[in-house]
C-alpha cells in the first residue's frame, strides 16, 4: 500500500476557523474531481509513496540543520484528528515562507545523493516493491523541485498550506 501525500495552498485567514475535518475536506486525494482542476491552478501537490523519501532527503543531512528543514512534507501544526483518523497539517505564511526558502537556498539533487544509504534503507524497510535506484532518486528530485515551486507560488501569494497524507 503506498501513501498519497498532498499540499493545497489556501488564503491564511481561511485556514485559521476551519476544523480539523474541513482543512481535511479542502484537501482532495487524485480521485475527487476537484483534485486535477486544482492541480493546474497550482493550487495544490500531489506525490505518490516519496514524502517520507523527501523527508528524510531534507532532514536527515547534517549540513543543513537549520529547523526550515522540517517545515516543506511534515512540518506546521497538527491539528487534532479527525473522524477518518487523519490530521491535517497546516503551515501558516510564516512558516511556508521559511519552507520555500529553504527549498530554493538547498541543492535538492545533492541532498538526495548525499542520503542515498539511507534512503535505500528505508525503501526497503517499508516494503516498497522496487529496491532503491537512480530511477528513485531521480523521481524524489523531481518532486523535491515541484514542491519548491508550489512553495514558491504559495510564499509570494501569502498563502497557508495545508498536508495531509491518504493511504492509496
Amino acid at each position: 500500500m503506498s501513501v498519497d501525500h498532498f499540499w493545497r495552498r489556501l488564503p491564511g485567514q481561511e485556514v485559521d476557523t476551519c476544523s480539523p475535518t474541513e482543512l481535511g475536506e479542502l484537501v482532495p486525494d487524485r480521485q475527487d474531481v476537484r483534485y486535477d482542476q486544482l492541480a493546474s491552478a497550482g493550487l495544490l501537490l500531489g506525490v505518490r509513496s516519496t514524502a517520507r523519501l523527501m523527508e528524510l532527503a531534507l532532514t536527515e543531512n547534517g549540513l543543513h540543520p537549520d529547523p526550515a528543514a522540517r517545515l516543506p512534507v511534515y512540518g506546521g501544526e497538527r491539528r487534532e484528528p479527525d473522524a477518518a483518523q487523519t490530521d491535517p497539517l497546516v503551515l501558516s505564511p510564516a512558516q511556508v515562507a521559511a519552507a520555500f526558502t529553504f527549498l530554493r537556498d538547498s541543492a535538492l539533487g545533492e541532498l538526495v545523493r548525499q542520503q542515498d544509504t539511507v534512503l535505500a534503507r528505508t525503501v526497503a524497510r517499508l516494503g516498497y516493491p522496487t529496491p532503491w535506484s537512480e530511477t528513485w532518486a531521480s523521481l524524489v528530485v523531481a518532486d523535491l523541485r515541484e514542491l519548491r515551486d508550489f512553495f514558491a507560488h504559495a510564499a509570494a501569494a501569502g498563502d497557508a498550506v495545508v498536508v495531509r497524507d491518504r493511504k492509496a
